[in-house]
């Protein structure tokens, strides 16, 4: 195992709002779900954004650093700009992203990084602190196939959700269909 810091460099390139081309994909916290996934990301134009954000590209792991139990931390397949309250994470050659992704998201690592956060109304985890979150190291080759696995977990979890979602809305159609409206 080693610490984060020594697997990842953190780089924070800042973009100046003016410096901020039409067309650039903006990643905000509110784009990130609890699952690790990018909701309603879009392009902004020059002018739209008032404060300096973080470059990032499909190498990175975006990390959200303002209320860490929310887990927003997610791997864009695209490149952007990103809030400053997301870290853009670059794992280094000792390490796969994937794999790191998944072990940022387990609840030991979000815990490690609740309990370490500072602040009362928006506890936030500062870069120093989560690069001493300790990362298991396996071989390369062992931390992708850990990370396929997981990945195809995932896919059958959101399948699965899918499925209830659409069991829900069935059961509530053959209601309505069979006994009408209900009184509200």
């Amino acid at each position: 195992s080693a610490p984060l810091g020594e697997i990842v460099e953190i780089p924070r390139d800042a973009v100046a709002p003016e410096a901020i081309a039409s067309g650039t994909t903006y990643v905000g916290l509110e784009n990130i779900t609890g699952n690790g996934e990018f909701s309603s990301v879009r392009t902004v134009e020059a002018g739209d954004l008032g404060s300096t954000k973080f470059l990032f590209s499909s190498r990175h792991i975006l990390y959200g650093k303002l209320r860490p139990y929310l887990r927003k931390i997610a791997r864009p397949d695209f490149e952007g700009i990103c809030s400053t309250d997301i870290l853009p994470i670059l794992p280094g050659r000792r390490v796969d992203r994937d794999y790191l992704c998944h072990f940022l998201r387990l609840d030991t690592s979000v815990s490690f990084a609740e309990s370490r956060s500072v602040g009362v109304n928006l506890p936030r985890i500062s870069p120093g602190v989560l690069t001493t979150l300790q990362v298991p190291l396996p071989p390369m080759e062992e931390q992708r196939r850990i990370a396929a696995i997981l990945d195809k977990a995932n896919v059958l979890c959101r399948k699965r959700r899918l499925a209830a979602q659409k069991l829900d809305s069935l059961t509530s159609s053959l209601f309505h269909e069979h006994f009408g409206k209900r009184a509200s």
